[in-house]
């Protein structure tokens, strides 16, 4: 069934947490892990506008999972931009999935399985760790 969502991101995240923040060789161990269904848990889809001005809709939780944006199984949890709707050239853009997650790491190292990553052209596939104001 997945493999008929070409523009899917399928995600498999873990976050190591630095034990020994101040030590240059930090050891790190497993702080957290969200796989499939745990990513809905761990993380706040974000509808706002987009900080970067580009032409994108971001929609909440609720209204991701309907228009099946979002989807999560046991093992996998794919973000997709809609790719049927029409858009009007003079209206707003495309929805979207913009997520946050709910936990913030002070130091940390992420780990993620990308499984699928779109490509081609009007595509900006991108994974950002930002600070806790912005």
């Amino acid at each position: 069934m997945l493999s008929n969502f070409a523009s899917s991101w399928l995600i498999s995240f873990v976050t190591l947490a630095s034990l020994t923040p101040s030590v240059m060789a930090a050891t790190y161990g497993v702080s957290d892990t969200f796989i499939g269904r745990g990513f809905l848990d761990g993380f706040v889809h974000e509808a706002i506008t987009d900080p970067t001005h580009g032409r994108v809709n971001y929609v909440n939780q609720a209204t991701a999972l309907a228009q099946n944006l979002t989807y999560a199984s046991n093992n996998a949890f794919v973000i997709r931009a809609d790719y049927k709707t029409r858009l009007n050239p003079n209206g707003p853009g495309r929805n979207s999935v913009r997520v946050r997650s709910k936990k913030q790491w002070k130091t940390h190292v992420i780990v993620a399985n990308v499984r699928h990553m779109p490509v081609g052209c009007a595509t900006w596939p991108a994974f950002w760790t930002t600070r806790a104001n912005g």
